[in-house]
């Protein structure tokens, strides 16, 4: 089997387990239509973790130390209803970013990210809380690494902690895809070679999210 089906199979197993355990865990709130996320000022600041993006297909892994996403809430503290925009987050402060094997790696962003709540909330039994599924959209990044440049971009589906105010993407393929042809690198004479043919990262390959964000006073009501 080669590495590219081992990788996809295991991802789309690892994505069914997490499904599976969801469903044990979490109970339905009531029947509900609208969200209001709320922060103080209306600014809003979500702090990276342990950040890390997986191309799945190729098996690399870039982490980033520090990778901080900042902006305002839309229309803050006003019921929307879900899927609608919760807030744009139009600063990106990233650093400390590496690939085993291109080593230093830049992330420039482009255009302004936004954040979304996507249904009601749900009660966690253990341990208790309430998570709001949201998602991270109209994403799109440069990324640089030892000369081989692509760009990055969709979305990112997760579910927001009330409790602990986290973002946590789901496991498996997020929603983020390689959306140029990847091009550069010592030596490269065609199109995907050099240092990206090495790296074996593709136009549409789908990448993973690890870590989390935690964002700073933000509140979410369901009506």
């Amino acid at each position: 089997m080669s590495k590219r089906i081992k990788h996809v199979a295991a991802g789309l197993v690892a994505t069914a387990a997490a499904g599976t355990a969801i469903l044990a865990t979490t109970v339905p709130a009531h029947a509900l239509s609208n969200y209001t996320p709320t922060a103080s000022g209306g600014a809003v600041t979500f702090t990276g973790s342990s950040v890390s993006f997986t191309d799945i297909e190729a098996g690399q892994t870039l982490t980033c130390s520090t990778f901080n996403l900042s902006g305002t809430v839309t229309n803050n503290g006003v019921a929307r209803t879900f899927g609608s925009e919760g807030g744009q987050l139009g600063s990106l402060t990233s650093s400390g970013c590496t690939n085993p094997i291109a080593g230093a790696t830049t992330v420039t962003p482009s255009g302004t990210w936004k954040v979304k709540v996507t249904g009601p909330e749900v009660v966690v039994s253990s341990p208790a809380s309430q998570k709001s599924p949201a998602t991270l959209y109209d994403i799109n990044a440069d990324i640089t690494a030892a000369g081989c440049t692509f760009d990055v971009g969709g979305s990112v589906a997760g579910s927001f902690n009330e409790t602990d105010q986290k973002f946590t993407p789901n496991s498996g393929a997020s929603g983020l895809t390689i959306t140029t042809t990847p091009m550069g690198g010592p030596g490269y004479t065609i199109p995907n070679g050099g240092t990206c043919a090495t790296l074996d990262v593709q136009l549409g390959d789908t990448i993973s999210v690890g870590g989390y964000w935690t964002a700073s006073g933000l509140t979410i009501t369901n009506s």
